[in-house]
């Protein structure tokens, strides 16, 4: 899983990065955007890891990587670099300056946050007009702009000239698995992080924009970086009480992963074992027979059938063995959906 940090410059974006990675160094000569891993930690891994003491640990990880500066070169359009970057990104975080100035501890008036979310739309509005122009200039050549694809692309460009997203086009099924080819930033799944400065912690600083975000199907978070950021040269187990201090009630990373996860409607399973405790990511409503090919593709191919029980309820009766034995341990087939928070075994034949 690949997540896209975009904003202007001064806005935060690397030490968002270096917030979410918990690595300062990505801030130290900083020549250019960079990408990093983000671990996810999971309360529920570490009773799995208790309980069963593997001798392998594999978590969630995802990365994040800036996008570099978004601002039009000479002549407009937004870099190519950039554009290159986003590729394979599966959902857009905007960063927003929060604060009047670099290292200011106020925060900025609303209007003049809503323009900086106006002018970041539409510059990626721009990036995905190129991609359309260009298709739609071919087909024009084959006699096609008459046909499905043609007059969708048609009503995307009206709309993005507009200035507007296509993620609030209203697009039904058909037409958004029409465009699956295509990488549009503007389609893609988008959350705001406001970057505050220090006096607006523990603050809801700016609503009219989080209600704006909402109506456009955009997770909005407000969190002061910089602060937060400091407080990474502190041991862990002390942290929470510098956080409360500055009014942080839940670190920055911890609602990033939480917020990331609904946006993209995932899903989180475990196979369990004194060989391995594995965390593993899937889409809301997989089932049981493409959940097991997320572990290996010969498993999906023999799958047989899957064994399934909740993390809470295998610790709360003692383990797997102990499930079974009482007929908690259930049995399902390649149908059924396999839901977050579950252990899944597999059993198969090739």
């Amino acid at each position: 899983m690949k997540i896209g940090l975009a904003g202007y410059s001064g806005s935060g974006v690397t030490s968002f990065l270096a917030l979410l990675s918990e690595d300062l160094d990505v801030l130290k000569g900083h020549g250019g955007p960079e990408i990093r891993s983000v671990t996810v930690d999971d309360p529920k891994v570490d009773r799995l890891v208790d309980f069963f003491h593997p001798k392998k640990i594999t978590r969630l990880k995802f990365e994040v990587v800036e996008l570099g500066d978004l601002r039009p070169e000479e002549g407009g359009g937004l870099r190519k670099e950039t554009l290159a970057r986003a590729t394979g990104t599966e959902a857009l975080v905007l960063i927003l300056r929060g604060f009047s100035a670099p290292m200011s501890a106020q925060c900025r008036p609303p209007e003049e946050i809503s323009e900086e979310m106006d002018r970041l739309v539409q510059e990626l509005g721009i990036a995905d007009l190129m991609p359309v122009e260009n298709r739609l200039e071919r087909l024009g050549k084959e006699g096609n702009l008459n046909g499905t694809e043609g007059r969708l692309l048609v009503r995307i460009r009206e709309w993005l000239e507009q200035g507007r997203p296509i993620r609030i086009m209203g697009l039904d099924p058909e037409e958004a698995k029409a465009l699956s080819g295509y990488r549009f930033l503007t389609l893609a799944p988008t959350m705001v992080v406001v970057n505050l400065g220090s006096e607006c912690a523990g603050e809801v600083v700016y609503p009219e924009l989080a209600r704006r975000c909402a109506e456009e199907g955009i997770v909005c978070v407000e969190a002061p970086i910089l602060s937060e950021l400091e407080t990474l040269e502190i041991p862990e187990e002390e942290r929470g009480v510098f956080l409360a201090d500055l009014g942080i009630r839940e670190p920055a990373r911890k609602r990033f992963v939480k917020e990331i996860f609904s946006l993209l409607h995932l899903a989180t399973f475990y196979t369990v074992g004194e060989k391995e405790v594995r965390a593993w990511v899937i889409p809301e409503g997989t089932p049981a027979v493409k959940a097991a090919g997320k572990i290996h593709s010969d498993i999906e191919r023999g799958f047989i059938r899957a064994e399934v029980i909740s993390v809470e309820e295998c610790l709360q009766l003692g383990g797997l063995t102990k499930a079974k034995d009482v007929g908690r341990l259930r049995i399902e087939g390649k149908d059924y959906i396999v839901r977050d928070g579950e252990i899944f075994h597999v059993r198969f034949n090739v």
